[in-house]
């Protein structure tokens, strides 16, 4: 793939659609310890956080998973995009700048 291609490749996969578990898992990794901070900016409550903490999934890479994947869910189709999950978590002050980069296609 020539270097204009990839360039394009990565503005491109996360804009427009829904996001693929394998591009929630991207973003899951990028967040630290404010991912439970982030499910309450993207109106989820803390019982979905107690029950996917409670789910005996000890690595915290797919908790964060799980919580990005229950939040895709419950939106409607087309409105779980990159931009849909930024602007979710825009309030979030301490939004790690790896997570904001990825979501805006400039990673």
């Amino acid at each position: 793939m020539a270097d204009s291609e990839l360039a394009r490749d990565k503005k491109t996969r996360f804009a427009g659609r829904d996001l693929s578990d394998m591009q929630l898992l991207q973003v899951a990794k990028t967040l630290g310890k404010e991912w439970e901070q982030a499910a309450i900016h993207l109106d989820l409550k803390t019982k979905d956080l107690d029950v996917i903490k409670a789910d005996g999934q000890t690595d915290v890479a797919m908790q964060k998973l799980k919580m990005l994947r229950l939040w895709r869910r419950r939106r409607p189709p087309g409105k779980a995009t990159a931009q849909d999950l930024l602007r979710g978590l825009e309030d979030l002050e301490n939004l790690p700048f790896e997570a904001r980069l990825l979501l805006t296609g400039h990673s």
